[in-house]
């Protein structure tokens, strides 16, 4: 039998559960004062921080677990116990990192864009305007922007090539721009990321990444949901109008075939995450073949990928 070739890393941990050829391995960060009901004191890694979650304060060790260990389930049945008796929590954070082989990828027809560099302040608190009237009256997404894109620009992460604010506005580098120039890349198109309302200057290094209209239709068998353990049956971060989908990915993207027109660059018609404080529903964002190779080519920085599916 052949080997299935060598795996290329899209998170920082090493695959530990393989569906297929694509491996996945899940990340908690679990609260160092529970981490003994579960864990020997070896386990995983000590982060050495506190950071706050919520209204509280907590030093969080790491923890990597495959889906058939166990100690996954446990997890999760901790976690729940400790809402519920305690009002608090075993695993403060979550994430699922994916690792595909060289032949996935050559396979693959369409990428999702994802894990990209996280920075604040948010547009709205530079002075960034939304017609809230546009958005969606149940899961209030698709508030349309109407004034520039005002950002502080000293904290833009000055060693990425593409980034986010916490209210998902994305801004890219002079170079990624360049690069879309160059190769004649589709279905982008860019706007100025201006300093402040009371003054028309607007940066040099970095513009807003705004995806044309003709959206992808997200598909089953994506799944969304709260957290690994909890796919939101009462529907709580679900919009009856189908705009939003879920709170987090628990599961790689599927699109309908039909609804992709062809660009290197396109956005999702639905939305996920939440309308809460600053925070908004985002779109996903997926790009061809073309464009990952491009970018991993340039060595761009500040994103990672995953293998999109059609059906």
């Amino acid at each position: 039998m052949k080997s299935p070739g060598k795996l290329e890393k899209v998170g920082p941990l090493r695959p530990l559960y393989e569906v297929g050829n694509m491996k996945e391995v899940y990340e908690f960060r679990v609260q160092e004062k529970y981490a003994s009901r579960l864990f020997e004191p070896s386990a995983g890694e000590k982060l050495g921080w506190t950071k706050q979650f919520g209204d509280k304060f907590v030093t969080v060790r790491k923890i990597e677990l495959s889906a058939d260990d166990p100690k996954f389930r446990r997890v999760g049945e901790l976690n729940a116990l400790l809402q519920k008796n305690r009002d608090d929590f075993f695993f403060a954070g979550w994430n699922i990192n994916r690792c595909y082989t060289a032949s996935d990828i050559a396979q693959a027809r369409l990428f999702l864009l994802c894990r990209i560099a996280t920075f604040e302040p948010a547009g709205e608190e530079c002075g960034t305007q939304y017609d809230e009237s546009a958005a969606c009256s149940s899961c209030k997404s698709k508030a349309k922007q109407v004034s520039p894109l005002f950002l502080d620009w000293k904290r833009i992460p000055k060693s990425k090539d593409i980034a986010r604010t916490i209210a998902g506005e994305v801004v890219v580098s002079k170079r990624m721009v360049e690069l879309f120039e160059r190769h004649s890349i589709t279905g982008a198109k860019f706007g100025p990321v201006c300093h402040r309302p009371t003054t028309s200057a607007e940066s040099k290094e970095w513009f807003q990444l705004l995806v044309k209209p003709g959206y992808a239709e997200v598909a089953a068998p994506t799944k969304m949901g709260i957290n690994p353990f909890d796919e939101d049956v009462t529907g709580q971060y679900r919009c009856s109008h189908g705009d939003l989908i879920g709170l987090a990915r628990l599961s790689e993207v599927s699109i309908s075939r039909s609804s992709y027109n062809g660009s290197d660059i396109i956005a999702s018609r639905q939305f996920m995450g939440t309308r809460r404080g600053l925070l908004r529903p985002e779109r996903f964002l997926l790009v061809s073949p073309k464009l990952r190779q491009l970018i991993k080519k340039e060595k761009l920085t500040g994103c990672e990928f995953e293998v999109a599916h059609f059906v």
